[in-house]
């Protein structure tokens, strides 16, 4: 089973300064263990775009592999 989860990250531009931005992380849990299967950094700064695009994403059952892809084809 993956779940999908959202990351609060305060991160650092040189352009715009700091900022929060939500990343997407897939934590696979398997045999009563649960270990990260996949992370993309800095998705999104709009909390509901990042938790909806999560909660699909584990709704759906996405393979990790493609969780890349996923992230760039609804950005």
């Amino acid at each position: 089973m993956y779940l999908y989860i959202l990351s609060k990250e305060n991160l650092h531009n040189s352009y715009i300064g700091n900022y929060i931005s939500y990343g997407i992380e897939c934590i696979e849990i398997k045999a009563g263990q649960a270990k990260q299967a996949a992370f993309i950094s800095d998705v999104s700064v709009n909390f509901c775009f990042a938790a909806d695009l999560a909660l699909k994403c584990t709704l759906g059952q996405l393979s990790p592999c493609h969780l890349a892809d996923v992230v760039e084809d609804e950005i």
